[in-house]
């Protein structure tokens, strides 16, 4: 069967004696040709393009290869990637008030996009100082940050205390830096209502 563009897929017999014995066709396989569109029971078969058993052989191994490097390297990802969110299990039930002015779920909904349902808005603050807030299950430890908010309705600055988990120290540094500008959602109308955007954290 030939098919080639601007030409109807077509039966043909092939009737050669010059095909080399490394490269003997099996059913199913796909061999380049050149074909006259006028009659396509004219072709030749491009015996130089067509790859003898052993190389084919080795080229669908090196395709096996890379597909199961990239499976281990996606695995090896999914096992050590932390979460965009370090939720507090094992120390939840130690703190009873609520971290950030929101409750663990109102928490999920704002940093899943729906902050607006909750009446926070996107604007940033300035670090001022930061302090660990306790024991935490998260490698880099619960901080409390007290920041310089923004208010995202043109008003005066006002300083509000939010509270970040971190998956490692190195990023704890980074975030809690007397200075830092963190990308934050905050309710205008009550700035203890707060919570870093993870989303635009660069």
């Amino acid at each position: 069967m030939i098919t080639a563009e601007r030409l109807a897929a077509t039966a043909v017999q092939y009737s050669g004696y010059g095909v080399p014995k490394p490269k003997w066709p099996r059913p199913g396989l796909v061999l380049p040709v050149t074909v006259d569109l006028a009659d396509p029971n004219r072709f030749r078969i491009e015996w130089d393009q067509v790859p003898t058993g052993f190389e084919a052989a080795e080229r669908l191994a090196e395709n096996l290869r890379s597909q199961q490097l990239s499976e281990q390297q996606a695995d090896a990802h999914r096992d050590h990637a932390f979460p965009r969110v370090w939720r507090e299990v094992e120390h939840a039930a130690s703190s009873p008030t609520l971290a950030n002015g929101l409750t663990p779920q109102q928490t999920e909904i704002a940093l899943a996009g729906g902050a607006a349902a909750l009446g926070l808005v996107p604007t940033t603050a300035k670090v001022l100082t930061a302090n660990e807030a306790g024991p935490s299950s998260a490698p880099g430890g619960t901080w409390d940050i007290a920041v310089l908010v923004n208010d995202p309705n043109c008003g005066p600055p006002g300083q509000a205390v939010t509270r970040m988990s971190f998956s490692s120290s190195e990023r704890r540094e980074l975030r809690t830096t007397t200075g830092c500008a963190l990308p934050v959602l905050v309710d205008p109308d009550n700035h203890n209502r707060i919570i870093v955007d993870v989303a635009r954290l660069s």
